[in-house]
């Protein structure tokens, strides 16, 4: 475990008590899994996470995002050194890997579950483009790809696949054109891609997100709760008004019917702050939400200082302990 690692990282949790200055760190996590690629860097290695967990374990004041809520609503201080645990996403390796570490370590966590693929079953549009483009899973062998027309460029652009680079390239380049799509307009594209590379598309376990049985096994035992994802995952500022509000209303609609209770919580796709716009915070508001989070560098400030529909989170990446302790403690000291 953390038996090597200087006393500073593993004292016992901090006994210290509430403080009026006191800063408070959201970590947000999407996966648990070792991959073969992982162009995004979207997981962490189950070995550094089990020991990132245990690290915050025993070094920090571990609170669920609901306790941080009462926190924030009622102006009243948090203990020092602060921590709430966040995925976004709804991969099933939350379930099959990160619960048990979470469990174990006593590490509470809301899950942000975005529900098409809970319906559809549909893998994320990223996903197909890794196993396509970088996996060449389900490929015919083509030597390039395009042209390709979209919307936002109106114009062809054209790939090589010849050489392992030249599918990263591909990736990097659709990926943000791609993000900067409507749902519709993103499944349109991807689909064109498939036609072109006569791939397949077939769903692989290494991207399998939950099912909502899953989802249900998830919150057993009361340390993970779920929370609002958006209907797709896509950046809301891109939609009017009303397509905003059927992607929010939709998906809380689902999760709440799935597991039995308000969903209160929710994050924005996407996260950072061209993802949403004033209209999407009304909405939330609008719809019960009671507190949103996006992704930033920095912490949560001393109560009433943050809006609770712009709460930062901080993204972790796949690192080692002492990576980790460094990059905490730079915002937590």
């Amino acid at each position: 475990m953390l038996n090597s690692l200087p006393e500073r990282l593993t004292g016992r949790r901090s006994p210290a008590g509430p403080c009026a200055t006191a800063s408070c760190a959201i970590l947000q996590y999407h996966r648990v899994a070792l991959l073969a690629h992982d162009p995004l860097r979207l997981a962490v290695q189950p070995h550094n996470f089990e020991r990132q967990m245990e690290y915050l374990a025993t070094n920090f004041n571990l609170i669920s995002l609901h306790e941080l809520r009462q926190h924030l609503e009622t102006a009243t201080p948090w203990r020092d050194k602060a921590v709430v645990v966040t995925f976004d996403g709804g991969y099933s390796d939350v379930l099959y890997t990160a619960k048990e570490v979470l469990e174990r370590f006593e590490v509470p966590a809301t899950v942000f579950v975005p529900s098409e693929n809970l319906i559809e079953r549909r893998r994320f549009w990223w996903d197909i483009l890794e196993d396509v483009l970088i996996a060449g899973d389900g490929m015919a062998g083509a030597p390039s790809l395009g042209p390709l027309v979209t919307e936002a460029e109106g114009e062809s652009l054209d790939w090589p696949l010849v050489s392992q680079q030249d599918r990263f390239r591909a990736f990097d380049d659709l990926y943000g054109i791609l993000s900067d799509q409507a749902p519709a307009q993103q499944r349109q594209i991807v689909a064109e891609i498939l036609r072109s590379l006569e791939g397949s598309g077939e769903e692989l376990d290494s991207h399998a997100t939950l099912s909502m049985q899953e989802l249900k096994r998830l919150e057993e035992g009361g340390l993970i709760t779920v929370g609002g994802h958006a209907h797709h995952c896509a950046k809301l500022s891109l939609l009017s008004e009303p397509e905003q509000r059927n992607e929010i209303e939709y998906n809380k609609q689902i999760l709440e019917e799935a597991l039995g209770h308000r969903i209160e919580c929710f994050a924005y796709p996407f996260g950072d702050e061209s993802s949403y716009t004033t209209v999407t915070r009304k909405i939330l508001k609008d719809c019960g939400f009671r507190l949103s989070c996006r992704v930033s560098s920095d912490t949560v400030s001393v109560p009433g200082a943050d809006s609770l529909y712009e709460l930062p989170r901080l993204r972790i990446g796949d690192w080692n302990p002492f990576t980790f302790y460094r990059y905490l403690k730079a915002f937590l000291g």
